[in-house]
């Protein structure tokens, strides 16, 4: 498989424990875990967070060579669980909402094909990072383009879910998020479906639902996959890595409903470690068949 993860790289910062995560930086380091190949396109700052972070992205195997250099401070979220799940505090303007592309690198990835392209609507919250990202979607090759809702306090507008949609061909939601994504295209939550398919290009949309487990959609299918029962110590990540397995199991020629049954599998573990891209131990490795 072969990844490009537009937007935010971020550490997670829940007292004094710092984390590199954000979305696509998690997807993108799933990939390589799971055998893929993956790239980040995204924006540090000149500080020690940002020379952290290069330094992780080359342990990781991700390719950053689309990786900028900002004036502006590496992004930091500040994480706080209740009753297990996360809420977050960013710091604004950031080095993710300074993320450009030059026209000599659109032109070689104009030239090249991606298994996936995955983005959200975080990253869209700056007009810079929003107008590259529109850019990239519009200029490369890709069998599937991922739309991770991943909406964040007030950082999305419905103009930027509806442009999301647009380019998607699979959306992805969590169950507090359908109604945000219904009201952005002037639908009742409960009518979404039909409505998200009769976009052109979109065929799948999951929604995740926490310890009720996840649900994939296609236009004349649908699947379902429970979650284990597991000790949870740290949701962060697990969304991510439940992406991260689906497209990459999808790439390797599987049915939605395998690929989504090994992505739980890997979620599922990821929620009984700490950090976002832990290393998968020998059990995990043989159910996802690695």
């Amino acid at each position: 498989m072969k990844a490009l993860c537009f937007g935010e790289i971020l550490w997670d910062v829940d007292g004094e424990t710092r984390t590199l995560g954000g979305a696509p930086f998690n997807v993108a380091g799933h990939i390589r875990r799971l055998g893929g190949e993956s790239a980040v396109v995204s924006a540090v700052g000149d500080d020690e967070l940002g020379r952290m972070t290069l330094e992780a992205i080359d342990r990781l195997g991700v390719d950053r060579s689309l990786v900028s250099i900002s004036a502006y401070d590496t992004g930091v979220a500040e994480v706080t669980l209740v009753d297990g799940i996360p809420s977050y505090a960013f710091n604004e303007p950031c080095a993710w909402d300074d993320i450009t592309i030059s026209d000599s690198d659109m032109e070689r990835l104009g030239r090249d094909h991606f298994d996936a392209v995955i983005y959200g609507t975080l990253a869209s919250r700056s007009p810079v990072s929003r107008e590259t990202l529109f850019r990239l979607l519009d200029g490369i090759d890709a069998s599937e383009f991922f739309f991770d809702v991943n909406i964040r306090l007030s950082f999305y507008s419905d103009e930027i879910i509806r442009e999301g949609l647009r380019r998607a061909t699979i959306l992805k939601m969590n169950d507090d998020e359908v109604p945000i994504v219904a009201s952005a295209i002037g639908v009742p939550a409960d009518d979404i479906l039909p409505s998200l398919f009769s976009l052109p290009r979109l065929r799948r949309v999951l929604i995740t639902r926490g310890r009720h487990g996840s649900d994939c959609y296609e236009r004349d299918a649908s699947f379902h996959a429970g979650t284990g029962s597991v000790k949870v110590v740290d949701t962060v990540g697990a969304g991510d890595s439940l992406s991260s397995a689906f497209l990459y199991f999808l790439s390797c020629g599987q049915d939605a409903g395998t690929a989504l049954s090994k992505a739980s599998i890997l979620a599922d573990y990821i929620v009984t470690q700490r950090g976002a891209i832990p290393e998968y131990d020998d059990a995990t490795r043989r159910a996802l068949g690695l």
